[in-house]
Parts: structure tokens; sequence; C-alpha cells
């Protein structure tokens, strides 16, 4: 049976679309993952190993190689800083990486804030979370027009011959959001258990800085003979480019102002099927480590939207039959972002943002086999839960497919996800180590000693604690 569950399991597995890395590499397939498996499937707290789980806090961030080279210019809360901050936002952005090689330009952060999980009895458990997410998104931006933040315009970089360019959209959002799930297993058999849970979010502090525009063609070109300063010229340059509030230092009172930042509501949905009951710790009588041959789940994230209508948003759009960035050009857009381009560029309209913008909405299926008693192979795929609008501004999460081999316990985890990215053409293999209450994981160590590029890995640090229910060891 175990070999015709494995065979099954891997045709499906291979069968599936090359389809986001997982949240917290490996991690979030475990066992003991609980609030951070939650996050992907609240089924997860139903039925919990934990009598209790506290994170004590975790970030995490998309980097690059650049990010251990520079570590002064901390990336890591980019996308976050960005409403806040134009102090030297250029240089940090330099060292983040996208997960993603060509379209679309893909870089995350966010601030797991101190949250906690309880089981309420065997079968049911509740957990209450607060995070802070950050994007930037991106949408045909040629390889020449990326590595300009890599080699700049003033270093001798080498020229561009002129080619066609189209439209394009670069967008950077952020949001807060408090949420709330419950569990409950409704299924406990010897060979077959299931588990089934929600999650309700409420969005706050949001704000969203955003440009669209088309360019006919573009090159590099030298300033002037001799010199090893140069210039993007942009040839027929249109553009629109708006945020819902002005870039301000952050304030905490703010965050709740519906004047000033946008809100919206989202939920989750998730259900876990375990199947078999074989692997038993012949010589431990307490251990009640997991059992099954298989475990299925699926769930749906981040089923919601931010409703932008808010005080002090601004909208201008503009033509430009020829327009010249220089070096401190392009690090004033690095830096204002949209602002900064809209004080750059005249406009031929200036009107206010209103609009409703998705979260990044997605399907996750997983099949997690244990080979033999503590390791196991999660073969998970991640996908869109509805097909790309026509909105650029709406989030989105790259498809992936992992297979992640794991060996866990109660007070450890090792973990090595294997993703495909899809468009890209080399595969992500990522790594995850849990001791106690800390743990550390990428889901792309080639994208953190590969010079060259901008492509990176996810990098995650947490720390948690909690307390068992009621285990006894020999």
């Amino acid at each position: 049976m175990k070999k015709q569950l494995f065979n099954l399991t891997l045709l499906i597995g291979f069968l599936a679309k090359s389809a986001y890395a997982q949240q917290i590499p490996g991690l979030v397939a475990s066992n003991y993952g609980g609030l951070y498996r939650a996050t992907e499937n609240p089924s997860a707290i139903a039925g919990s190993r934990y009598k209790f789980q506290v994170n004590l806090g975790t970030i995490g961030s998309s980097i690059n190689h650049r990010y251990f080279v520079f570590l002064g210019k901390n990336s890591l809360f980019y996308p976050l800083l960005a409403p806040h901050s134009k102090d030297e936002l250029y240089g940090r952005s330099r060292t983040m990486g996208s997960l993603t090689d060509k379209d679309p330009i893909y870089l995350a952060s966010e601030i797991r804030w101190p949250s906690a999980m309880f089981s309420i009895g065997k079968y049911q458990g509740v957990a209450f979370q607060l995070r802070t997410r950050g994007f930037v998104q991106g949408n045909n931006v040629p390889d020449d027009i990326r590595n300009l933040y890599f080699k700049r315009l003033d270093t001798g970089m080498d020229e561009v011959a002129r080619q066609e360019w189209g439209n394009f959209n670069l967008v950077q959002q952020s949001f807060s959001e408090l949420s709330a799930s419950y569990g409950v297993q409704i299924l406990d058999l010897e060979a077959h258990k299931l588990r089934i849970g929600t999650t309700v979010k409420r969005i706050f502090g949001a704000r969203i800085g955003y440009v669209t525009g088309s360019v006919n063609d573009f090159q590099v070109s030298r300033v002037a003979p001799g010199t090893d300063e140069n210039q993007l010229i942009l040839n027929e340059f249109s553009y629109e480019s708006g945020y819902s509030q002005s870039n301000q230092k952050m304030k905490l009172g703010n965050l709740f102002n519906s004047d000033k930042y946008a809100a919206g509501w989202a939920y989750d949905l998730g259900a876990t099927y375990e199947l078999g009951d074989y692997w038993h710790n012949e010589d431990e009588a307490f251990d009640q480590s997991p059992t099954y041959l298989l475990r299925l789940a699926a769930s749906l994230t981040d089923i919601g939207s931010i409703k932008y209508k808010t005080n002090n948003s601004r909208v201008v759009s503009g033509y430009q039959e020829q327009a010249v960035i220089g070096q401190k050009e392009l690090e004033i857009i690095g830096n204002e972002g949209a602002d900064g381009l809209m004080n750059l560029y005249p406009e031929t309209s200036d009107t206010t943002f209103s609009k409703n913008v998705r979260l990044p909405q997605a399907m996750h299926l997983e099949a997690d086999i244990q080979l033999v008693k503590g390791f196991f192979v999660t073969l998970a795929q991640t996908k869109r839960f509805k097909p790309r609008t026509d909105n650029p501004l709406d989030l989105t999460q790259p498809n992936v497919f992992t297979i992640t081999p794991r060996f866990e316990d109660e007070d450890s985890d090792f973990a090595f996800p294997i993703s495909f990215i899809s468009g890209n053409k080399r595969v992500s293999l990522g790594a995850m180590a849990h001791f106690g209450p800390f743990f550390i994981g990428f889901s792309n160590i080639n994208g953190l000693v590969k010079k060259g590029g901008a492509r990176g890995s996810m990098a995650y640090l947490g720390f948690s604690v909690w307390k068992l229910k009621g285990w006894k060891k020999g």
C-alpha cells in the first residue's frame, strides 16, 4: 500500500502544472509548524500538537547576494519603508532580489508581530496573528532597465543600443492585517483524520504607489564622448503615476485613520486529511508524532481586497516626446517613487485615486508522504486563485510547484525545498533549519551566492515558544 500511495502522489505532483515559494520554506509543511503553517492553511490549528504556541517575532524578505556585500544598506524592509521614508531607498532596493527571473518583478517583505495560538480541548484551536506585509511588482521591465539599479549610470556601464519597449508597470503596496483563525477536527478514526479551518482578516494601514506607462523605444548612451557617465533616453514616453497617500513618516495612530490609509477584509479557508496509521514508535509508548502515510491539504488564502478611497491621494498623467534620465533622476525616482516621478515631469491631468485592489489570492494544494518515521516528502503547489486581471495594481503570487524533503520532530526540523517557479529557467534550491525556539530559512540558496542579475531568495528568521499537549517521554 505504501508503494502505491507513493507512486500515485508522485504522479499527481509531476502532472501538476509547474506552478510563490513557500511562505516559510519547509516549516510551512511541518506538523510542528503551528502558527506558521496556519498562515497558509488554517486547519493546521485543529487537533494541534501544541497546547499553545507564541510567535515572538519573525521577519522575512526577498534578498540577493548583494545584501551580504552591502549589509549596512538594509533592504529587508524596503517595500515596507517605501510609504514612510525617502532615505536611500534606491540603495536598499539594489540589495533586494526578485523571486522571478523575468516577468513579473516580484519583491516581498513581512514582519510577523507577536501572535499566538491556543488549543481548546483535543480537537479545536484558535489563533490570533498580526502581520505587516509589503510588495513590489513590475511587469514588462526589460533586463537592461533592471540592470541600471545594479550597474548605475555613472560607473561606465556598457551602452545599450536602441530597442523597442512597450507597455509597463511598477507597483509598491504595503498593509497590515489582524487575523483570527478557528480550526476543528471533525473526523478522528484510527487511519482517517479530517480537519477544517477558517481565518478572517481585517486589513488596515494600506498604502499604494505606482507608475504605469508606455515607451516606444529606449537606449543607454554616453552623456559625452570620453566620459564614464551614461543617460537613459526614453522616446514617446507616456505615463500615469499615482499614490493613495503621499510619502510620510509613520505614526501608529495614523494607520487606523481611513482618511490617510486604506482598509479591507479578507478570509482564508483550509482542510487537511490524513490517511493511514503505520509509523508507530515501538520503543516509545508515549510518542504521539504523526503516524500517517499520506497527508492531503488544500486551502485558499487572501480572498478579499483593499478599498482605496483616501484623502490626499493623487493621480497624474503626462507625455514626453523624449525623456532623458541620468543617475540623479534615477535616484530621485528610486527614493521618492511615484512622487519623485511627478516632480520630474509635467502632468497633463491631475485627479484623485479611488480603486479596489485585489489581495494576492492563492490556492494551495499539498500531498505529504511519510517515507520512514520522521522523514517526509511534500509535494506542494501554489497558484493564483483567479486569472490575472487587467488591473496592474492587483497583487498576485508567482505560480510555483515545490518538492520538499524534510526531517521533523517536536524540537527540530530540517527541510530542503526544491521550487519550480513558473517562468524561471532555473530551479530554486532552498534550506530551512528549526532548533527549539529559533528557525532560519531560505527559498533559493543560489540566489544568495550567485553574482550577477537580480534573482534572489526569500529569507526568514524567527522565534517562538510553545507547550505541547501533556506528552510524556520515556
